[in-house]
């Protein structure tokens, strides 16, 4: 379970919102201040859950039942209403349920799997507002209308052209090699320090001998202090590293990039 720093975190993320929240609803109309409400309840237990997983490797279950609850309760203001519809509702939900079980037979985290089925509740039709004549998102509503689809489409972009930022990136540190698409060299110095990585070769103590490893290799304590005991002797200074980063990093930025800018792939082919 996430610890006490973290509590205060979520308790900091709620009191900050609600006070930005009140305030929105006095001087907003009705419309975009529930919107607004949405979009806030989204970004903070999203961002949350993010920075628990990158820090603890743990979600807490609280910050979906949070996202959960909420939605149910705007969809029943919604469909009561008559501003969304039972179609739309059940379009996203579908969607999302689909997509949730093609990562969890993927093996991808349960925490990827838990924030798409509770934003498919949350966001059913596509966030939409006006704000001082800015109207997000920026690009429009897409056709499709599936917030939770474009959030994850956005999120496979930007992880496909994370191995173009990489091979950008070592082509300016002149880091060579074909593992330039997946990983960058650090020196073994810097390897306690870092987080969330994985050697990406098999180093013989004796020669310094590197030997690639599919699927990366974690850094124990053992292989950290022979490396450092390599790079004493002047065998060996710097290491291939690949990021071990949790998919829901990804997915908040799908989300962010889905409210305020739109759908990649309908603003390029459609």
């Amino acid at each position: 379970m996430v610890g006490t720093l973290s509590d205060a975190v979520m308790e900091l993320y709620l009191y900050g919102f609600w006070k930005i929240l009140i305030l929105a609803f006095w001087v907003l109309p009705l419309s975009n201040a529930t919107e607004l409400l949405r979009l806030c309840i989204g970004v903070s237990m999203l961002g949350y859950g993010s920075y628990s997983d990158v820090k603890t490797r743990e979600v807490s279950d609280v910050v979906w039942l949070i996202l959960g609850v909420s939605g149910v309760f705007f969809a029943c203001i919604g469909l009561f209403t008559d501003s969304l519809s039972s179609f739309q509702l059940f379009k996203s939900l579908i969607v999302g349920a689909v997509f949730a079980f093609l990562l969890y037979i993927l093996n991808f985290g349960g925490a990827d799997v838990k924030a798409i089925i509770s934003l498919s509740l949350l966001f059913p039709s596509y966030p939409f507002f006006s704000l001082f004549h800015l109207r997000l998102p920026l690009m429009g509503v897409p056709p499709v209308d599936i917030f939770v689809l474009s959030m994850l489409t956005n999120a496979l972009i930007i992880a496909i052209s994370a191995p173009f930022a990489l091979f950008l990136y070592n082509s300016y540190r002149r880091n060579f090699s074909l593992l330039m698409f997946i990983g960058w060299k650090v020196r073994i110095s810097d390897l306690r320090r870092k987080k969330n990585y994985k050697l990406m070769h098999e180093i013989k103590t004796a020669s310094g001998k590197e030997k690639y490893v599919w699927g990366g290799i974690e850094p124990t304590e053992e292989i950290v202090s022979s490396l450092e005991e390599l790079e004493q002797g002047k065998k060996i200074e710097r290491v291939w590293i690949t990021p071990e980063l949790p998919f829901i990093l990804y997915l908040t930025a799908g989300f962010f990039i889905a409210v305020f800018y739109g759908d990649f792939i309908s603003t390029f082919f459609f």
